[in-house]
């Protein structure tokens, strides 16, 4: 890998007490070369672990399953206030000392080392995150439990909102470490640097998986487990090509993982690999619209001053009226302003399944006469000599620039009627399915837990109406906003999810009109007596019906795209959207048949 000098999150974990290893592969070319000469076929290729030594078959990355085990753990420490109680249960939980210490820095529970994170990282938790977390804690404790006459003008309902959002925050990071490997689990356990604040970086949705392109390696690490997954070697498996098209990617830089030529391929061919790792690279570097950012910040900004506003126009002291409120208050900001990340979290799921409906089409493009433009296939990387970010979009090293020919910007095209270029094809897209899978499983299940947030609130509103216990009408405004702005980015979200299972069914039709025109050409082809060009007709055929039938069965019906446990299709949204605005349609039943009305200062008292 280019980026060899960089540890990567899937090195060597060894266990202290005994002599087995839990070692995950970071591959040089040399392996691959070494690996590649004992296949002797594209088939061999696809079969990966049957020419890999038995005793390095455990360094292959297998799918990624869920861990309930760690999910739980993970809920049990971010549900408890860190530095005071987090700590006390990873000392019960991880039984020794030594590792609850490694546990405690690494997850942030109790930063106070060096050499897990950086100084940086210890301003920000010691300055602004430990105190957000226990003055939203201890302003939901004081509420429940002080006395009545001491905090009658604080709404309970606001401070329970507020700690919502804390707790689903709680919520994804459990959701997180539930999808991460045994290995990660292990290191997690161990001192710097067999995990650092860099892996964790690397790690985390908003950060690494947000832009990976910002951190050396992540795009390769993720296809080298998407290629152990699946049981493949991309390397071995090449497409046909003419041979001009062939020389020009053969020239193309690039990881040189994942070069184009082998020496397991002819000169007429590409390999897998790289074609897979240009499409990733052009989609992955693209950067999060700025807009998300201002939409995220203007809408926490509203949840958090609407019931500010709503106080003052009332003539309700803000802060309250005793110290008890106005340290409830104090700590019900921050709580609300955490509603931020909430929201950042929905943007960011939305944005992935974009990329991912874009990896995806790009690749059913290529398929399809005339293909893809170059300026879409190739990615450009920048000079490695520019460090001004400027100037990186207007640099770029010059042999990267695609030749043009008579057409200006050429096409790539991948030939359907060659039975190695539909093997390739369909391999290629299994793998592609199957990229930064840990990722793509908990960015299905923020999505849900967002959609369950809004659906919350909505439940919150219907409880006030039916029930009618005491409450300020600043409540009332305050749960419609945050309904109408969680909703609408988890139907926006899934409004992407359900165009990413779409490509499955549309490229499906693509595979069977493809089908079907090699159907005509091989009764052609026996009609004019060409037997060569029958026989590979033929083989391509019966190799695209498979294709059919895998998507079909794989991305259809076995592992669709899910929210909220259902294939994300059209339905989902209706059934979301039906759900809320049922619920306002009863909570507004509710309203107009109590009688509800409020007091001078805005409150309801039964």
């Amino acid at each position: 890998m280019a980026q060899a000098a960089e540890v990567s999150s899937f090195t060597e974990v060894k266990h202290h007490k005994n002599n087995s290893n839990l070692h995950k592969r970071t591959p040089s070319r040399e392996e691959d070369e070494l690996l590649l000469s004992r296949m002797p076929s594209s088939l061999h290729a696809a079969k990966l672990r049957t020419h890999v030594q038995e005793e390095k078959l455990h360094t292959y990355h297998t799918p990624v399953e869920f861990s309930w085990k760690q999910f739980w753990v993970t809920f049990i420490y971010e549900s408890l206030p860190p530095v005071l109680l987090a700590p006390i249960a990873v000392l019960l939980i991880e039984r020794s000392f030594t590792r609850a210490w490694h546990v405690m820095n690494h997850r942030c529970l109790l930063v106070c080392s060096r050499k897990h994170n950086s100084r940086a990282q210890h301003i920000f938790m010691w300055v602004l995150f430990y105190p957000m977390i226990w003055l939203v804690t201890g302003a939901l404790l004081l509420r429940l439990f002080a006395p009545d006459h001491l905090v009658q003008n604080v709404d309970t309902f606001q401070i329970v909102l507020a700690y919502l959002f804390t707790f689903v925050r709680g919520l994804i990071v459990s959701i997180k470490y539930g999808y991460y490997r045994p290995e990660d689990y292990a290191q997690l356990s161990r001192p710097a640097p067999h995990w650092s604040e860099g892996k964790t970086n690397r790690r985390l949705v908003g950060s690494g998986w947000t832009n990976p392109g910002n951190f050396p390696g992540l795009i390769e690490d993720e296809l080298t487990c998407a290629m152990d997954e699946n049981n493949v070697a991309l390397q071995g498996i090449s497409f046909k090509m003419d041979q001009k098209t062939s020389e020009q990617l053969r020239r193309h830089q690039t990881d040189e993982l994942f070069t184009a030529e082998t020496s397991a391929n002819e000169k007429d061919e590409v390999t897998g690999g790289f074609v897979l790792h240009q499409i990733l690279s052009k989609v992955y570097t693209t950067k999060i619209p700025a807009v998300y950012g201002v939409i995220m910040l203007l809408t926490s900004l509203a949840i958090m001053l609407l019931p500010i506003i709503f106080r003052i126009s009332y003539g309700v002291n803000v802060f309250g009226e005793t110290a008890m409120e106005t340290i409830i208050f104090i700590g019900w900001i921050p709580g609300f302003f955490g509603s931020a990340a909430l929201i950042f979290f929905g943007f960011v799921c939305a944005h992935d399944f974009k990329r991912r409906t874009s990896t995806l089409k790009k690749l059913g493009k290529l398929i399809e006469y005339p293909g893809l433009l170059m300026s879409e296939f190739l990615y450009h990387r920048p000079h490695p000599e520019e460090k001004d970010k400027k100037k990186q979009k207007d640099k770029t090293v010059p042999e990267n620039k695609p030749e043009q020919n008579d057409r200006g910007d050429p096409y790539l095209f991948i030939d359907l009627k060659k039975p190695a270029n539909v093997f390739a094809w369909m391999i290629c897209r299994k793998t592609l399915r199957s990229f930064g899978e840990g990722f793509y499983l908990r960015i299905q299940g923020y999505t849900s837990v967002l959609l369950s947030y809004a659906i919350c609130c909505v439940l919150f509103l219907n409880l006030i109406a039916w029930t009618q216990v005491r409450h300020h009408v600043s409540t009332i405004w305050l749960l419609i906003l945050i309904v109408v702005a969680i909703s609408s980015i988890s139907v926006y979200a899934i409004s992407r999810a359900t165009k990413l299972q779409a490509v499955s069914s549309v490229q499906r039709d693509q595979v069977q009109k493809e089908l079907f025109f090699l159907e005509k050409e091989l009764m052609d082809a026996e009609n004019k007596g060409e037997t060569l060009e029958l026989k590979q007709i033929n083989h391509s055929k019966v190799l695209l019906q498979q294709v059919d039938e895998s998507i079909n069965f794989h991305e259809l019906i076995h592992k669709p795209t899910k929210v909220m446990g259902y294939s994300a299709t059209q339905n989902v949204i209706s059934s979301a959207l039906g759900i809320i605005l049922t619920g306002f349609v009863l909570a507004v039943e509710g309203f107009s048949g109590s009688g509800i009305s409020y007091d001078i200062n805005g409150w309801f008292n039964y």
